[in-house]
C-alpha cells in the first residue's frame, strides 16, 4: 500500500488503515487458543467435550483478529475498499489526455 491517504475514488482524506499494533492482537489471539488447550488438558479425561468448545472459540478469536488485523484500507467517507496501490493524481488517464489531444491536433 502506498503511504498516500487519500481515497482513489472520492478523493478524501478519510482513508483508514488497520493499526499497526493489529499484529500484537493477532499474536494474543493465538496466545489465548494455547492457553485454553493448555487448561483444558488439566483436566483429564473430559477434554474430548472441551475439545469442540475451544475449537469455536479459538477459530473465532483467531479468525477475528486476522480481519482486523489485515483488513484492507476503506474511506470513511464513500465506503469502498482500497484493494491496490492507485496512481497518483499526476499519472491519471484524465492528466495524460490533455497532452496527448494537444500533439493531436
Amino acid at each position: 500500500m502506498s503511504s498516500n491517504h487519500m481515497c482513489p475514488s472520492c478523493h478524501h482524506t478519510s482513508l483508514r488503515r488497520p493499526p499497526a499494533w493489529g499484529i500484537a492482537v493477532v499474536a494474543l489471539a493465538w496466545a489465548f487458543v494455547a492457553t485454553m488447550l493448555f487448561v483444558s488438558a488439566l483436566i483429564g479425561p473430559f477434554i474430548m467435550f472441551a475439545v469442540p468448545v475451544i475449537f469455536a472459540f479459538g477459530a473465532g478469536a483467531v479468525r477475528s483478529a486476522h480481519d482486523f488485523a489485515f483488513a484492507p484500507p476503506h474511506c470513511g467517507s464513500c465506503g469502498k475498499l482500497v484493494l491496490a496501490d492507485s496512481a497518483s493524481p499526476t499519472t491519471g488517464p484524465e492528466r495524460e489526455l490533455a497532452p496527448v489531444l494537444a500533439r493531436a491536433a
